[in-house]
């Protein structure tokens, strides 16, 4: 998140941006081949005054000037852009800015998932198109996703990326990198099933629910450009207590074509418990490279104390009993289901908690 606070004035007294643009990128490796269209605007105006003054909150938001544009007639040059390309890159998301003057950072909250403004509608134009076509969203938050990865041929998650920011999405585009970022977030399949978080609890077992509820893509999830294999995976010791550390390693390969990053991530269940507890939680998570057809063996080493919870303010625990430990490569791809079982006596943490996961690769 970097707020262009200090340029928004600046620039527009200039005419011009300080930071490359992701235009200019791509101008640089396709130069005169490239066609350009707007599309649409994301924002009408900015405000030449700051956003908030001490004194303005008044309860029905009056006060706030929505900046957002709802202005079409850009599509249909847009279209015929999309008409005459072998491939569309269509960059779409968020500006950054306080109180309205964006539509995402403090005070720029959403009322739905749908893109700011015309956006969706541009989306939907361009697709129809029927070009391959590389959809890139500039963020903050999650949005409705469903369409574009139903008709579009590529998605790329860019997140708000910052100054350099362009170059990053081009050396993805382009296959100078290999991306292997995860979801830090999941993204809701509907506004209706807001929120939606990973790690929920069951509030009764067996009864099916909505449709529409969910994720359309999970937390900790995110593609590149090669497939990785799980394999072997195997305990140093079959017993563990409360007050043990848990040590298991397996094997990772790169099947794919290229060189590239797995992030291996790793999920716990406690399916009985004082509380009820979460249908799955992120115990710990390490990234490894791998060059094209390369293994590596990683040893794993989790404290028991990340199975803990918290009884009360005062109180946290380690209990014992069985878990299911899952070892995957987001919150849905799940390699392996491993029972797990703790003997001893509940253990009260002290202030210290042992909360790191200790990895080896070899």
């Amino acid at each position: 998140y970097a707020f262009p606070v200090h340029l928004i004035l600046s620039e527009r007294r200039e005419g011009q941006t300080r930071l490359p643009t992701l235009r200019e990128k791509l101008e640089d490796v396709y130069g005169r081949d490239l066609l350009y269209s707007p599309g649409c605007d994301i924002l009408a105006g900015r405000p030449d005054k700051p956003a908030v003054f001490p004194g303005d909150v008044v309860q029905d938001g009056s006060l706030q000037y929505d900046y957002i544009s709802y202005d079409t007639s850009r599509i249909a040059e847009a279209v015929k852009t999309a008409e005459s390309a072998d491939l569309v890159v269509l960059a779409v998301g968020d500006l950054a800015g306080l109180f309205l003057s964006g539509t995402v950072g403090e005070g720029s909250d959403a009322s739905s998932l749908t893109l700011p403004g015309v956006q969706q509608q541009l989306i939907d134009a361009v697709l129809e198109v029927g070009k391959p076509t590389v959809i890139l969203y500039f963020t903050g938050r999650p949005y409705d996703m469903e369409d574009a990865l139903r008709r579009g041929n590529a998605l790329l998650y860019c997140g708000l990326p910052g100054q350099e920011g362009a170059e990053a999405v081009i050396n993805a585009l382009m296959g100078k990198i290999n991306p292997g970022g995860k979801l830090p977030l999941s993204i809701p399949r509907k506004a209706g099933a807001m929120p939606y978080y990973y790690n929920h609890r069951k509030k009764s077992a067996g009864t099916p629910i909505q449709k529409d509820f969910g994720a359309l893509l999970p937390f900790g999830h995110g593609l590149s450009y090669t497939n990785f294999l799980f394999s072997r995976f195997r305990w140093e010791e079959e017993k563990f207590t409360t007050a043990d550390d848990l040590v298991f390693s397996l094997d990772i390969e790169n099947v794919g074509e290229r060189e590239g990053d797995e992030v291996v991530q790793i999920y716990v269940r406690d399916p009985v418990a004082r509380f009820v507890r979460p249908v799955m939680e992120l115990l710990g998570f390490y990234r490894v490279s791998l060059e094209r057809g390369m293994k590596k063996t990683l040893t794993l080493r989790l404290p028991a104390d990340l199975l803990s919870y918290s009884l009360s303010l005062e109180k946290r625990i380690v209990e014992p009993g069985d878990y299911i430990l899952m070892i995957g490569s987001s919150s849905r791809e799940i390699w392996k289901r491993i029972p797990l079982s703790l003997s001893g006596e509940e253990r009260i943490l002290g202030n210290d908690w042992a909360m790191e996961t200790v990895v080896r690769e070899s």
